[in-house]
């Protein structure tokens, strides 16, 4: 298993560097997600968690769309609806 995980990631540093950035950078916006409503609770940021949310599903589309998956595409697109939706919610009724 773990070197699976190597070879992917030494083939995605040497030919799809831009992919494996925004893979790596998407994922890690969802994991400061949890680790903030873990820190912070029922006093987190709803609108810092959508911000974020918003940032890494672009991430996460692009990355989708450069491995030709359609269905990360859809499923990242109705994350950013959801979140644009939250916003709008909060900031504009």
């Amino acid at each position: 298993m773990l070197r699976v995980w190597k070879r992917w990631l030494v083939n995605d540093w040497k030919y799809n560097r831009f992919r494996l950035f925004c893979e790596t950078l998407g994922s890690l916006a969802f994991i400061l997600i949890y680790l903030l409503m873990a820190w912070y609770g029922d006093d987190v940021c709803i609108t810092t968690i959508f911000l974020i949310q918003l940032v890494g599903s672009g991430l996460h589309i692009i990355n989708a769309y450069m491995r030709d998956s359609v269905n990360l595409i859809l499923l990242n697109s109705i994350v950013i609806i959801i979140a644009l939706f939250g916003l709008a919610k909060m900031h504009l009724v």
